[in-house]
Protein backbone atom coordinates (compact mmCIF):
# COMPACT_ATOMS: atom_id res chain seq x y z
CA UNK A 1 0.00 0.00 0.00
CA UNK A 2 2.82 2.55 0.63
CA UNK A 3 4.50 1.82 -2.05
CA UNK A 4 2.55 3.17 -4.41
CA UNK A 5 1.25 -0.65 -5.56
CA UNK A 6 -2.66 -0.62 -6.09
CA UNK A 7 -4.65 -2.22 -3.24
CA UNK A 8 -8.02 -4.13 -3.35
CA UNK A 9 -11.06 -3.62 -1.76
CA UNK A 10 -10.10 -6.63 1.04
CA UNK A 11 -6.68 -4.97 1.64
CA UNK A 12 -8.56 -1.66 2.87
CA UNK A 13 -11.36 -3.38 4.94
CA UNK A 14 -8.35 -5.64 6.68
CA UNK A 15 -6.78 -2.46 7.56
CA UNK A 16 -9.46 -1.02 8.56
CA UNK A 17 -10.65 -3.82 10.42
CA UNK A 18 -7.11 -3.86 12.22
CA UNK A 19 -7.57 0.32 13.15
CA UNK A 20 -10.98 -0.38 14.53
CA UNK A 21 -9.56 -3.04 16.97
CA UNK A 22 -6.68 -1.66 17.85
CA UNK A 23 -9.04 1.78 18.70
CA UNK A 24 -11.46 -0.69 20.73
CA UNK A 25 -8.61 -2.57 22.32
CA UNK A 26 -7.09 0.76 24.07
CA UNK A 27 -10.11 1.90 25.01
CA UNK A 28 -10.96 -1.05 27.14
CA UNK A 29 -7.60 -1.04 28.44
CA UNK A 30 -8.14 2.58 29.51
CA UNK A 31 -11.22 1.79 31.10
CA UNK A 32 -9.51 -1.22 32.80
CA UNK A 33 -6.97 1.04 33.84
CA UNK A 34 -9.87 3.87 34.99
CA UNK A 35 -11.28 1.14 37.53
CA UNK A 36 -8.37 0.03 39.09
CA UNK A 37 -7.60 3.48 39.84
CA UNK A 38 -11.25 3.91 41.52
CA UNK A 39 -10.85 1.17 43.37
CA UNK A 40 -7.63 1.80 44.47
CA UNK A 41 -8.58 5.30 45.61
CA UNK A 42 -11.53 3.42 47.40
CA UNK A 43 -9.00 0.96 49.02
CA UNK A 44 -7.05 3.34 50.49
CA UNK A 45 -10.01 5.93 51.64
CA UNK A 46 -11.21 2.96 53.31
CA UNK A 47 -7.81 1.81 54.90
CA UNK A 48 -7.62 5.50 56.11
CA UNK A 49 -10.93 5.48 58.10
CA UNK A 50 -9.87 2.13 59.65
CA UNK A 51 -6.26 3.76 61.14
CA UNK A 52 -8.61 6.70 62.36
CA UNK A 53 -11.24 4.39 63.83
CA UNK A 54 -8.14 2.20 65.76
CA UNK A 55 -6.27 5.48 66.81
CA UNK A 56 -9.95 7.04 68.29
CA UNK A 57 -10.57 3.47 70.14
CA UNK A 58 -6.83 2.98 71.28
CA UNK A 59 -7.20 7.10 72.70
CA UNK A 60 -10.42 6.33 74.20
CA UNK A 61 -9.53 3.26 75.81
CA UNK A 62 -6.25 4.75 77.33
CA UNK A 63 -8.10 7.84 78.79
CA UNK A 64 -10.58 5.11 80.53
CA UNK A 65 -8.11 3.36 81.94
CA UNK A 66 -6.38 6.40 83.36
CA UNK A 67 -9.32 7.14 84.82
CA UNK A 68 -9.82 4.14 86.36
CA UNK A 69 -6.32 4.21 87.69
CA UNK A 70 -6.94 7.33 89.43
CA UNK A 71 -10.04 6.98 90.82
CA UNK A 72 -9.29 3.55 92.16
CA UNK A 73 -10.32 3.97 95.95
CA UNK A 74 -7.74 2.75 98.45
Amino acid sequence: MLAGVPFTCAEVTDVSFALIATQINREARAAKLKQLQRRGTRSLLFAGLVLVVLNFLFCLAYVLVNLAHQGAPL
